[in-house]
């Protein structure tokens, strides 16, 4: 391996944490630098999206003060005149802690600036998120351009799979990889050392590549080269310092898409090319690497788990004896006995935590608005299906249950009756945590690209709501009054209309005590730590809360070593088995 850095991997992350699971491990790098090491490149990577990470930069005392504050106003919240009074008294606070955890990111920027022009790193690639994740990994681009002016600047990860080439408009980067990223890196990075010269390159690269946005895995509507590309998927190998300050379940990749793929307002359809599974003893090598780092606890990544490639995983799992936890993405179906057999062997497997988009429990808008392909008595009878599977296992499955709210309305259904057929579908089914999202028209779906027909509007044009989109900073915890404006309305209601009746929906979940917002990953994890309870998960949900307000990461730590612990026990477990097996193995063959 060469001496010189050939690209510098960075992830981008905002200034405050948006979930509990921002602290989750760094997959998508680690893959790109295994992969790209193993080609012979030399590769460095920057992480600093870290559990603790979100309180650099901020002088303790201030940290401290704001967190009595939250605790105050989480305390007193239905006083309303003593919340408000408590939530002012709390900006100014709130604001010097946001200064100074800018300007530490300000100085990380200036550090990593200071790397590449020192070192001469002729490609940096940086791992997209949106807001202000988004806008730090714009300054960051600028100062590599004013400074280092003949450095590539090459971005991918989720932003860009959802907004493809609109990330190109602006010019703060040069290239842009739509779907998984690792052949073409090491493509660009080969041709980069026939080019030294930027500007040679990148004309070189729309040559080859027809243009400077470039579609991977599924985005370039390639079945053939998707299932190629899933046939030979890196495993990643973390170091140890891709595990500091980290929670240790790991993103597994067990396939690319969706059986559906015709939702009106869903992202994944960007993905051109339906479900495609990844093979099953690759998933099952890849949980044998990562027990060997603790890891025992995994969320598959694919946008919905098929019951037919969930069956074939669950039993190979069982076939190699191995004692895992994770969760997925799982669609509503018609239930047959079938269906029950499968969710018992994948609960026998370990699996304790679905996640449903059910989007809505009126079938009009499912069939017209959504285009979901399913009706609410299939999300009622599938997760009373899940429920009866691991009452049968003797085990436990948690349900997320995600909702659209309010949405566009087909002609003849008013908002109230979508309202009422959502707290219906609540009731009947009871899940474990209600995620609600305000509608969002995003490019490349019917929603964003036939908007009129949804009666959706765009104050300033399509182009200019995608720019405040990607950098628009959502946090649910914030009242409607205090968003700024994004630019769209739906059936005339402004974005703050809207935003108040998701709020509607969800308080009205909470009221009934359900958690809201934990994500399947975390229901999972928090089952296996010893919060069982629909009462332990209020209590995680409010703690895990008041960090996220607060700007704190204390109760997460508390977490987080509860969930390591948990995971490097599991994985030993595991290891002393397979070892015990081998020696079985070695000895029988010596006896026969």
């Amino acid at each position: 391996m060469n001496n010189v850095i050939d690209i510098l991997l960075v992830n981008s992350y905002a200034p405050r944490q948006r979930s509990t699971s921002d602290g989750a491990l760094e997959n998508g790098l680690a893959i790109l630098r295994t992969y790209l090491e193993n080609k012979g490149a030399n590769v460095e990577a920057v992480d600093d999206q870290r559990i603790g990470a979100v309180e650099h930069g901020i002088s303790k005392w201030c940290r401290e003060f704001i967190k009595f504050l939250t605790s105050m106003q989480l305390r007193f919240l239905r006083v309303k005149i003593l919340a408000t009074v408590l939530m002012v008294g709390g900006w100014p606070f709130q604001a010097l802690a946001i200064y100074q955890r800018r300007q530490y990111m300000r100085q990380h920027i200036q550090k990593i600036v200071k790397k590449v022009a020192d070192q001469n790193i002729p490609s940096l690639g940086i791992k997209l998120w949106y807001g202000e994740a988004y806008l730090w990994s714009i300054e960051l681009a600028s100062e590599v351009r004013r400074q280092c002016p003949e450095t590539v600047i090459i971005v991918g990860g989720p932003q860009v799979k959802v907004y493809g080439d609109y990330v190109l408009d602006g010019g703060s980067f040069d290239l842009a990889i739509m779907g998984p990223g690792e052949e073409v890196l090491a493509k660009l990075l080969d041709m980069r050392r026939s080019y030294p010269r930027k500007e040679e390159f990148l004309q070189a690269v729309q040559a080859c590549f027809g243009g400077l946005l470039i579609k991977t895995g599924g985005y370039d509507g390639s079945r053939e080269g998707l299932v190629r590309q899933l046939a030979g998927q890196t495993i990643p190998q973390y170091r140890e310092v891709d595990l500091e300050d980290k929670i240790l379940f790991h993103t597994l990749v067990d396939g690319v898409g969706c059986s559906w793929n015709k939702c009106n307002f869903c992202s994944h359809s960007r993905c051109e090319v339906a479900y495609t599974p990844r093979p099953v003893m690759d998933i099952i090598a890849e949980i044998k690497t990562m027990l060997g780092y603790g890891i025992a606890f995994f969320r598959f990544s694919s946008s919905e788990t098929t019951l037919s490639q969930g069956r074939k995983i669950a039993a190979a799992i069982l076939a190699s004896g191995l004692d895992i936890r994770f969760s997925m993405f799982v669609r509503a179906t018609r239930p047959t006995k079938a269906t029950l057999e499968t969710y018992r062997l994948l609960i026998r497997a370990g699996l304790r935590a679905v996640f449903m988009g059910g989007e809505t429990g009126h079938d009009a808008v499912n069939r017209e608005i959504m285009n979901k392909g399913v009706v609410r008595r299939d999300i009622v009878d599938t997760i009373a299906t899940i429920r009866l599977a691991a009452d049968d296992e003797q085990q436990t499955c948690r349900i997320g249950l995600a909702l659209i709210y309010p949405c566009p309305l087909p002609k003849g259904v008013s908002m109230g009756e979508v309202y009422q057929a959502n707290i219906t579908l609540i009731d009947e089914t009871m899940p474990d945590t209600v995620v609600v999202n305000p509608p969002g028209p995003i490019p490349g779906t019917r929603w964003f690209e036939e908007a009129d027909q949804f009666d959706i509007s765009f104050k300033e044009g399509p182009r200019a709501f995608v720019r405040n989109l990607m950098q628009y900073e959502y946090s649910i915890y914030k009242p409607a009054e205090l968003w700024p404006d994004i630019g769209y309305s739906i059936h005339g209601k402004e974005f703050k209309e809207l935003l108040k009746e998701t709020g509607r929906l969800r308080a009205y979940a909470a009221g009934i005590g359900i958690p809201t917002d934990i994500s399947d990953e975390y229901l999972m994890m928090t089952d296996a730590i010893g919060l069982s309870s629909r009462r332990d998960l209020l209590e995680f949900k409010r703690n895990s809360l008041l960090d996220i307000i607060s700007g704190s990461a204390g109760y997460t730590r508390e977490i987080a070593a509860a969930i390591n612990e948990a995971s490097r026990r599991l994985a030993a477990a595991n290891q002393a088995a397979i070892d015990g097996r081998r020696e079985a193995a070695a000895t029988a063959r010596e006896e026969g």
